[in-house]
């Protein structure tokens, strides 16, 4: 099961549908009793019922937030926290950890905002529909333990900071763009990124690989 290293706060981003770029909204807190959301200094795009201008607070989680998280009820709930490497009693905050909180047609991803310190981070590989069909079969390979690499990929059209995830030189997929600050801090010294699961494809592609960065963020 995935184990998070404490994490507090969530960065809220949102992706520009022609650009594809990411720009901070806001970060979502939760310390355990109380949810909080704060927009970034830059953002002039309001969330549903969270007005600029101010941090929000509630003992709920915001229902932006909440309506990313699937419902207990759904028969398939147990198989999806499953795939996030999750234990079943895995509480909403701690699913869009991992998930992101995507949703169809929807241009928000959340992902863990990464504090200086020792780090433990799980993300789900990005731009696996970008693979070729030998490279996407090449996943299905991959064991729980095995070690990957992060490579720059300079010559990226949509991003020049752009981070493959690979082994052997073989393309697995993408560091998620929200993280990539972090992770480009993180990998200037050692680190290890592992197989954290491998997911079937009827998952869907976005679920298919799960990985574990481990690493020191500085100051």
């Amino acid at each position: 099961m995935t184990t998070l290293l404490r994490t507090d706060w969530l960065l809220v981003s949102r992706q520009d549908p022609k650009t594809r770029g990411y720009a901070r909204v806001g970060t979502l807190g939760f310390d355990g009793e109380q949810y909080t959301f704060t927009y970034d200094e830059a953002a002039t795009r309001a969330l549903p019922g969270l007005p600029l201008g101010r941090t929000h607070t509630s003992e709920a989680l915001f229902p932006i937030f909440a309506e990313r998280v699937m419902d207990p009820r759904r028969p398939e709930k147990a198989e999806t926290l499953e795939h996030l490497g999750l234990a079943a009693e895995a509480g909403p905050f701690e699913v869009l950890a991992v998930s992101g909180g995507g949703r169809t047609g929807d241009t928000y991803e959340l992902t863990p905002l990464p504090q200086s310190g020792p780090v433990s981070l799980p993300f789900l590989v990005h731009g696996v529909r970008y693979l070729t069909d030998q490279e996407r079969a090449s996943i299905d390979d991959l064991r729980p333990g095995d070690r990957l690499s992060v490579q720059q990929e300079p010559g990226n059209p949509v991003n020049v900071r752009a981070l493959l995830v690979t082994q052997d030189g073989v393309r697995l997929g993408y560091v998620p763009d929200p993280l990539l600050d972090y992770v480009h801090d993180i990998i200037a010294t050692d680190y290890e990124l592992l197989v954290e699961r491998v997911n079937p494809p009827e998952a869907g592609l976005h679920m298919r690989l799960l990985v574990r960065l481990r690493g020191q963020l500085s100051e």
